[in-house]
């Protein structure tokens, strides 16, 4: 892993509006570009004052057109995700009193190089004293596994990928 970027942690109130906007590229370069899902990405959950945005900023860098011209600039972070108020449900993860992980996201950029690996980890130790939930893209079962999450559901299609419910103790 390339870089040595430090985890940022604010509420909507506190990004910058660069790093919104970062946010913003990203999850829409991924979630309904790359994955190819029509879903309305900016529910208002972002904006509640406990909703927690975690993210390791990215240098910006210019975004050429089919020419190769400059045409603007992309300040997606290396790898991200939002953190739900406590209680808040989040589809069929959810259990009564845990903390939702969710939009978890890593730049196609720098893939492969351990940055979602890495935000999970912290995320996970931050929070260890509580349950956690997050509802998995099935493919990545296994990767949520490694930090202690399990099935805790069944299987179901959310926009047309399968995703599986699962949760974390407190104190695993």
């Amino acid at each position: 892993m390339s870089g040595a970027s430090r985890l940022v942690v604010k509420t909507f109130d506190e990004l910058r509006i660069e790093e919104l906007y970062g946010i913003m590229q990203l999850r829409s370069q991924v979630f309904v570009v790359e994955q190819n899902c029509v879903f309305l990405d900016q529910d208002g959950v972002d904006t509640l004052p406990q909703t927690l945005h975690v993210f390791y900023p990215a240098e910006a860098r210019t975004l050429p057109d089919t020419h190769g011209a400059e045409v603007g600039r992309s300040l997606a972070p290396k790898a991200y995700a939002r953190m739900l108020p406590p209680g808040l449900r989040d589809g069929p993860a959810f259990e009564p009193g845990a903390r939702s992980i969710g939009r978890v996201v890593t730049n196609p950029l720098v893939r492969g190089e351990g940055w979602g690996r890495r935000l999970i980890g912290e995320l996970v130790s931050a929070h260890a004293h509580r349950l956690l939930t997050l509802n998995a893209q099935t493919h990545l079962e296994a990767f949520y596994s490694g930090f202690g999450f399990r099935p805790n559901g069944p299987r179901f299609h959310e926009d047309g990928i399968e995703h599986t419910p699962m949760s974390r103790p407190a104190g695993v």
